[in-house]
């Protein structure tokens, strides 16, 4: 009999409960709270045995399964340890915005307003977003008061990694000078001569 564990991680040293582990299509153990999941395997030492790993909802699987090889330790207490990645399918992204005299302004992603720069300027933001999304995000300057302001409606593009992250979304506005005119054209009515009447017809 072989003492072995798969260890599973999210993250580096970030330990995932629940990861299932199955042999000819048998489930033969769980991770416990430390992402440890031992294996008592019976066999011959120099034999090579492979254990599926099904990590938990939005965690990705392994494509590939675990090969354990049965091993001799001194250590009883310390059976070998086979590592495992189970990374998060969503990740948790926070946004830190500075807009250098943009206070007040919405924040939008996809059209819809998400945060408010607050009157310095400042705002957070977090997202979950899938490891290669790519977004955009904009200070939005319409309205009347914001006509002066420049630039109008910046755009921010952002992607996202494999991992969760701060981003830093930083912005500078300036006030255009001389006077802006906002608003409609106004139409002032006149006359419509008739030409017919003109020409006599």
């Amino acid at each position: 009999m072989f003492d072995a564990v798969i260890r599973v991680e999210s993250d580096p040293d970030i330990p995932l409960a629940g990861a299932i582990l199955s042999h000819d299509q048998k489930e033969v153990a769980t991770t416990d709270a430390a992402g440890r999941a031992k294996l008592t395997i019976r066999g011959n030492e120099g034999s090579a045995f492979d254990y599926f790993v099904r990590c938990p909802t939005d965690f990705e699987s392994p494509n590939k399964p675990v090969t354990v090889i049965l091993r001799s330790v001194v250590d009883k207490n310390k059976p070998p340890e086979y590592p495992v990645s189970c990374p998060p399918t969503i990740r948790k992204v926070v946004i830190a915005v500075r807009a250098d005299g943009g206070p007040n302004l919405p924040v939008t992603y996809l059209d819809q307003k998400i945060a408010t720069t607050d009157a310095s300027g400042s705002a957070t933001i977090l997202l979950n977003m899938r490891p290669g999304d790519q977004f955009e995000l904009r200070l939005d300057t319409s309205g009347d008061a914001n006509a002066r302001m420049r630039p109008q409606t910046p755009v921010f593009p952002f992607s996202v990694k494999a991992k969760d992250e701060v981003l830093n979304l930083n912005a500078k506005f300036q006030l255009a000078k001389g006077k802006i005119f906002v608003g409609k054209a106004k139409v002032f009515p006149h006359e419509i001569k008739n030409r017919d009447k003109e020409s006599g017809q």
